[in-house]
């Protein structure tokens, strides 16, 4: 069960590196054939400066940095219990290969609810702002956990 105290609480920021493979591999994953994801010239020519990021790249720096499982465990968040409820990216520029961008994970909301057959859950709001190596915002990710009970 999900302490619901934790509401507000910010984690430590995590940093990545824009990797071009990393692109490309999230293109692939997500069945996007677009050669702008996978070929640096292909992006040049569509008028990019480098190969962009995906739209939904933002996925690939929370989950391989290790900060989410270390979040579920301090929020108490039954793992097994854990349903992904919706995702949602603001982007304010684009990313490429190269950038550092540091991300800092922050619990904009808890709250209980009970479903219309009776059944509890908890749904945890968490929004991540990140900003390049230049101190530039690039993006805020906003994402919704729900633990079934």
């Amino acid at each position: 069960m999900a302490d619901l105290s934790k509401a507000g609480a910010e984690y430590a920021p995590m940093v990545w590196e824009v990797e071009r493979g990393k692109i490309r591999e999230m293109a692939k994953a997500i069945g996007d054939p677009n050669p702008v994801y996978s070929d640096k010239d292909a992006a040049i020519k569509a008028g990019y400066k480098d190969t962009p990021a995906t739209p939904t790249f933002l996925t690939v720096p929370m989950m391989w940095c290790g900060q989410m499982p270390a979040i579920i465990n301090d929020l108490k968040i039954n793992f097994m219990m854990v349903l992904h409820g919706e995702e949602e990216y603001e982007y304010y520029q684009l990313m490429y290969p190269g950038d550092v961008i540091t991300g800092t994970p922050k619990i904009t909301k808890m709250e209980e609810k009970t479903s219309k057959s009776g059944s509890k859950m908890d749904l945890v709001s968490m929004e991540v702002l990140y900003t390049n190596q230049r101190g530039e915002k690039v993006a805020k990710a906003r994402s919704l956990l729900i633990e079934r009970k």
